[in-house]
């Protein structure tokens, strides 16, 4: 590893859309990725699977205050630094049918929302001792308030209302943090990886992890004239 390698986490990265993340910032010459997984077996597994030279797994449960706090300290004392922080990590509980409730409300926001919020606010320190510090939010459509309030819009016949209300604060949440960094060159976006096919909905998506991880791929090798504060995916920025 080059001292002038970038250091990258990318959160729930022991499969799906993170996996490919990270599968592909590592193989891009210069950049040092770190696994995140909330089990630490499976992050290893994982980033043995990848047969790169340049990966190595991070024990993150991004629901665990204590456990996104020892990550931090990791990095710092390994590394001083984050130049790429990708949060993936999400779940999805509507697709088990029911009606919501409190628990699944408070399970899904931990993860999706408060999760993805307090992991980059435990990295700001290190991300500020980056040159080019890039943060991305692997959000969904779903999230959009646009889409959901027209009656003909992307995806209505889709109730998830605790999954929606999540990627929504998500969303947000990402828009705080790029009116927050803006004027320090900081690029933080947010990413719709698509209904791809992955664990999280049982595998009924149509698009492949390859196509769904380029845009965040994208968004995290922006440059200094790069955008930031937006929501898009592949085919260009959809609406909030």
């Amino acid at each position: 590893m080059s001292a002038t390698d970038k250091i990258v986490l990318v959160t729930g990265a022991n499969k799906g859309i993170g996996l490919e993340i990270a599968k592909q910032l590592a193989s891009l010459q210069g950049h040092h990725v770190l696994i995140g997984s909330r089990d630490a077996e499976r992050g290893v597994e994982a980033a043995e699977s990848l047969g790169l030279p340049n990966v190595e797994p991070l024990t993150i449960d991004v629901s665990s205050d204590a456990s996104i706090a020892s990550a931090a300290e990791l990095i710092k004392s390994k590394y001083g630094r984050l130049d790429i922080l990708i949060n993936n990590a999400g779940i999805l509980q509507d697709i088990q049918g029911g009606p919501p409730t409190r628990a699944r409300f408070e399970e899904t926001f931990s993860v999706n929302a408060f999760g993805a919020a307090l992991t980059t606010e435990a990295l700001i320190p290190l991300l500020e001792q980056s040159s080019a510090a890039r943060v991305v939010f692997v959000s969904s459509d779903l999230g959009s308030l646009t889409f959901r309030a027209d009656p003909e819009g992307r995806n209505v016949d889709i109730p998830a209302v605790v999954y929606r209300s999540s990627k929504a604060a998500m969303n947000m949440i990402a828009l705080a943090y790029a009116a927050r960094f803006r004027e320090r060159g900081w690029k933080v976006n947010v990413h719709n990886p698509g209904w791809t096919k992955t664990d999280l909905n049982y595998n009924r998506g149509t698009g492949t992890v390859e196509d769904a991880a380029k845009g965040a791929v994208r968004l995290a090798l922006l440059g200094p004239d790069g955008e930031t504060g937006t929501y898009s995916e592949k085919e260009g920025v959809i609406p909030w």
